[in-house]
Formats: structure tokens, C-alpha cells, sequence
């Protein structure tokens, strides 16, 4: 029992949601006549908390996906208990609903933006400037195929956020293999993560893989030369040079 109020104290954390969610899980057992209503919300509630805090159903759950026993909790509707009590049981008071709704939220809530991890959103995309951009300046037109991009290890993750029009020969299995995934490492993203990247291995790589852009992080260094090894630079966008690998054509499509 121990490692179980444990595992619910982490999930819990320092908020007060589960706190709102009990008050308002027992006010709905108390006054819900509606049997739909009540075996939704109120009901598989309590099924589901008190399976989560019965030892053998943990031992069980370890045992088809240890280390994941957490995730039971998030078959909790918290957000749609609280949210329904809070509707039923000021919904003829508004006023004084909306004065403890504003007490709640104030009580409850935190600053979003004093976590490093969390940043003001730079575009409708939600994602930084700098990958449109050069999405934008390696787009192919209306009259030809997809290209091929190899991007630093950074912008992986936004990339395909942004247009499918891009293709990468890897993507982000490569960034969490090491937690998740048992792939092997991709010989040009073996380059890419190098502290010094290799200009005159990476040339050929790219020709193997039909490679037609690469973008590079002004800030790791290379050694060869990028237009000996035929990447002409297209654009300097802030912090990435752009490349475009004119030893790979970029094809127009088929016209039926």
C-alpha cells in the first residue's frame, strides 16, 4: 500500500485538483438522481480509484506493463466531475459561482511561464520562427515532389509540426531510442550529433540517401568544405546555414 500512496502522491503533485475532484465526486454521489449521469461520473469514479488502491489489481497491472501503474489515474474524468459539480451546484447562483470559480482559479492555478519548459508561443504554429523559415526557403513548388531535409538534432521535433512536404531520413526515434526504442543509430544523424561535423563523410550520405537540403548549426563546428563536397549554401537563417545538395536533383511530378 505504501508504494501505491506513493505512485498517487507523484500523480497528485502539488496541486489541488484531486482535492477538487473528491469534493466534487462526493457531492454528486449526494445529490445525482440522474442513473445515466451517476454511472459515468460518479460510479466508474469509484471503480476505478478503488481498483487503483487494491494491492492485487497493482500486482497485476506490474506485472502486463511494469512501471506504468499510474496511468490509472488518468482514466479519472477529473476535469469533467469537477467542471459538472461546479455547473449543477451554481448554476442558479451565478454571481456567487463565479466569485468562488475566480477564488478557485486564483487559489489553483499557477504561471505557466515560470517553467524553463514552457515558452510564449512565437506563431500560430506553436513552434519557433526559425524552422518556418526554412521550411519555407526548401519548399518544393506546386510541380514537384517532396524533398528531403537533414535537420540539427533541435528542430527534429518541429519539423513535421510544420508540413509533411519535408521528409527527413529520420526523425525523432533517433533523439529517444535510448528511453524507448531499440533502433540503430542512423549513420547520418551519427554525423550530425558529432561535436565536429564531418563535412567530407556526410557529402556521400547524403547521396545515399537522396538527400536534397541540409541545415546546419552555425555554432558546431565542421571541418571540409561544404561546396567542394557539392552543398551550395542557400540562406543564412539566424543561427542555421542552409544548404542545398546539387548532387541530388529535386524531381517535378508526374503528369498524368
Amino acid at each position: 500500500m505504501q508504494e501505491i500512496f506513493s505512485v498517487f502522491q507523484k500523480y497528485c503533485g502539488s496541486g489541488i485538483y484531486p482535492v477538487l475532484f473528491l469534493i466534487a465526486l462526493v457531492y454528486l454521489l449526494v445529490t445525482e438522481k440522474d442513473r445515466k449521469i451517476r454511472i459515468v461520473l460518479v460510479e466508474t469514479s469509484l471503480v476505478i480509484a478503488v481498483l487503483f488502491f487494491f494491492p492485487p489489481f497493482k500486482k497485476l497491472m506490474d506485472y502486463l506493463d511494469e512501471g506504468t501503474y499510474y496511468r490509472i489515474l488518468w482514466l479519472l474524468p477529473m476535469t469533467v466531475v469537477i467542471a459538472y459539480a461546479g455547473v449543477k451546484l451554481f448554476g442558479k447562483h451565478h454571481r456567487i459561482g463565479f466569485a468562488v470559480l475566480a477564488l478557485v482559479l486564483l487559489l489553483s492555478g499557477e504561471y505557466v511561464y515560470k517553467s524553463q519548459h514552457i515558452t510564449k508561443a512565437q506563431n500560430r504554429y506553436k513552434i519557433p520562427n526559425v524552422v518556418v523559415a526554412i521550411c519555407n526557403e526548401m519548399m518544393p513548388s506546386e510541380e514537384e515532389e517532396r524533398v528531403w531535409a537533414v535537420f540539427p538534432e533541435e528542430l527534429i521535433y518541429f519539423v513535421r509540426q510544420y508540413t509533411t512536404e519535408i521528409q527527413m531520413p529520420y526523425g525523432r526515434e533517433m533523439l529517444e531510442q535510448q528511453w524507448e526504442w531499440n533502433w540503430d543509430t542512423h549513420p547520418i544523424y551519427k554525423i550530425m550529433r558529432e561535436d565536429t561535423i564531418d563535412i567530407d563523410a556526410l557529402a556521400p550520405l547524403l547521396m545515399e540517401y537522396n538527400v536534397q537540403y541540409l541545415v546546419l548549426n552555425r555554432n558546431v563546428p565542421i571541418v571540409g568544405d561544404p561546396a567542394e563536397n557539392g552543398l551550395e549554401k542557400t540562406a543564412v537563417i539566424e543561427a542555421y546555414d542552409v544548404y542545398r545538395n546539387t548532387a541530388v536533383e529535386i524531381f517535378k511530378k508526374a503528369v498524368d
